[in-house]
């Protein structure tokens, strides 16, 4: 049983550290093996194994109601060791899946079920539920979790946190890099060529996929547009999309974070009643909802970073080809390709990037970036839980 972690000898040795990623779209619990170690000072990784288990429908019908509705605060503390045991079967899945062995993991990296991020408010709080204690003592595995309250408390946004990975991994010294991350709200990582980490410019561009799935489950019963074929046979309606454009995050200068809080079904119902558009077809709304977030990433690329630049993309929304066909065409400066192309299946980014923070904070390193987040200082991020002894 790993129940101690000696920080100054961590980094002195290659580990494999288990990453698990729940993201905004709510499509499935990722979990990711990789091995990291540092190799004449350089960082290296290597990815083992990943896979993506579903979440039940209750549960993900339970996550939606708590973000959406006031619950009882025990529908919350129910749901914090539920996850636990979800993400615990989902760990145990891949060990059989892959061959790999729990007792093999040196730490596992828990970001947990957002249920509410603003950092914004008159007291910036964020909440990330999964009890990573619990997990522990379910695996007998260290596990680090609630990565973004130390950034938040700095005065961050408590997001993006992936750039740190990003630079890592595709930071490069003749070509600008945009990493673009497209799971329920998109994100992009900015990296002029020879980046310094000070210069790194990240933060949320808005929807990704979200707004879509919500309307494609509640007219087509279906979690998501598969291969953007309904957006592909609707027509853009116009009033709709001009009037979703005066969102004003989008045009927001960064650090910026954003959500369910701001991006759900009420700012659908809300735009489609003022725009008048109700009574539209599905697949045209569809349509519209698919262009405004395409026009959400490719404004932000504009205004705060460089579309001329190598755009790499990862997360669900790489495989919605029409929304990829219609960023190609409002990025046309921008030469677009995927996470894969580099190596990092773009499906698993986000549970390695969770991986790679607990690696970190089990070296004692820094993992947020400030000038992304707007923190007043770097923080090794995260909460260690070990197993009992």
């Amino acid at each position: 049983m790993k129940n101690t972690i000696n920080t100054s000898s961590w980094l002195t040795q290659k580990r494999t550290v288990c990453g698990l990623m729940t993201g905004t779209s709510l499509d499935g619990i990722d979990v990711a093996f990789a091995d990291f170690e540092l190799i004449n000072g350089k960082f290296e990784y290597n990815l083992l194994a990943f896979n993506t288990y579903n979440y039940p429908e209750e549960i993900r019908n339970t996550i939606k109601c708590i973000i959406r509705h006031p619950v009882s605060i025990g529908a919350i503390s129910k749901l914090n060791f539920q996850l636990a045991g979800l993400y615990a079967d989902a760990v145990k899945k891949l060990c059989n899946d892959s061959g790999i062995s729990l007792n093999s993991l040196d730490a596992i990296g828990m970001h947990g079920q957002t249920i509410w991020h603003e950092p914004g408010g008159d007291v910036p709080n964020t909440l990330q539920i999964g009890s990573h204690s619990a997990l522990a003592n379910i695996l007998c595995v260290p596990v680090i979790g609630d990565f973004r309250s130390a950034d938040v408390a700095a005065g961050g946004q408590g997001a993006p946190l992936v750039p740190v990975f990003d630079y890592a991994a595709l930071s490069n010294d003749e070509t600008g890099i945009i990493v673009l991350n497209i799971g329920g709200i998109a994100n992009i990582t900015y990296m002029p060529p020879s980046c310094q980490e000070d210069e790194i410019i990240a933060f949320d561009t808005g929807p990704g996929n979200v707004l879509i799935d919500a309307y494609m489950t509640e007219k087509y019963g279906r979690n998501y547009d598969d291969n953007g074929n309904v957006s592909a046979s609707g027509n853009l309606l116009l009033p709709l999309f001009e009037y979703m454009k005066q969102a004003e995050f989008i045009g927001q200068k960064p650090p910026k974070s954003t959500g369910r809080e701001l991006f759900n079904s009420d700012f659908i119902r809300n735009a489609l009643d003022s725009s008048h558009c109700g009574d539209a077809a599905p697949n045209d709304i569809i349509r519209t909802l698919t262009q405004f977030t395409v026009w959400s990433i490719a404004q932000n690329v504009k205004l705060f970073a460089d579309g001329r630049c190598t755009i790499v993309v990862s997360g669900g929304g790489a495989r919605n080809s029409h929304l990829i066909e219609l960023l190609k065409a409002g990025l046309p400066e921008s030469k677009i390709c995927l996470s894969d192309d580099y190596g990092i299946p773009g499906d698993a980014k986000e549970a390695i990037c969770f991986a790679y923070l607990a690696w970190r904070t089990l070296g004692g390193l820094h993992s947020n970036i400030p000038n992304a987040t707007g923190a007043g200082r770097s923080c090794i991020l995260g909460t260690i839980a070990l197993p009992f002894q």
